[in-house]
């Protein structure tokens, strides 16, 4: 599974691919898309668009994993990194992937085991779970990066709990199926001496009894 981890912002986009093979998380890519104020709007959002594009249709990504808004007092920062996202979104859902959204804490509960880890700690976390051998900069890559393991992570965890369930329904079925076959030979069994202690009570002797009619 290829996976596009997306930490939105209208000043630096970060993104990064990673590929998963079972319990294993490997980056391919990563990169920031950084715009200044002194640009439009629509051309600072168009470039987040173009790149982002360019990323998913390079390396074919699968899955979409995005941070969510988090609304601290600055509105006017939440309005602009809000524009962000919905451009990041918009251009993966052209490209038919599938969406993950987590908050900040979830993601960090998932790379490091604590909602409440600093960026040191996420980085950190980051580089030694995709077995990098640098850090990932600038700190938006990271924070994408780590997107993206939060989302495989849950992935594999609903997969190993589907498999769990699927076993235990198969289990029970063939347990039911062994309980039927069961049943049904006592039932046969039952009516099999049934019908021998009748034939026994008719003709103790085992022997066939004729009769003749008489002849007037």
């Amino acid at each position: 599974m290829v996976i596009i981890g997306v930490d939105p912002g209208l000043a630096h986009t970060g993104w990064g691919i990673v590929e998963t093979r079972g319990s294993m998380c490997r980056a391919r890519a990563y990169g920031c898309v950084t715009t200044h104020s002194s640009q439009p709007l629509a051309e600072r959002l168009g470039a987040i668009y173009t790149e982002l594009s360019d990323a998913i249709e390079r390396f074919g990504p699968t899955q979409l994993a995005i941070e969510k808004i988090f609304f601290g007092e600055n509105v006017r920062s939440a309005i602009a990194t809000a524009q962000a996202r919905g451009v990041a979104i918009v251009a993966c859902a052209q490209a038919g992937l599938e969406v993950g959204e987590y908050t900040p804490m979830q993601i960090k509960q998932a790379v490091v085991g604590t909602g409440s880890a600093d960026k040191r700690q996420v980085i950190y976390m980051v580089r030694n779970v995709l077995a990098l051998d640098h850090d990932p900069r600038p700190d938006h890559c990271a924070d994408a990066l780590a997107c993206a393991i939060c989302h495989a992570n849950l992935v594999r965890t609903q997969a190993l709990t589907r498999d769990h369930a699927a076993a235990q329904m198969l289990e029970q079925e063939m347990a039911q199926d062994a309980a039927d076959r069961e049943a049904a030979r006592e039932v046969t069994a039952a009516a099999t001496a049934a019908h021998r202690g009748t034939v026994q009570h008719r003709n103790p002797t085992g022997h066939v009894r004729q009769s003749r009619r008489s002849t007037a």
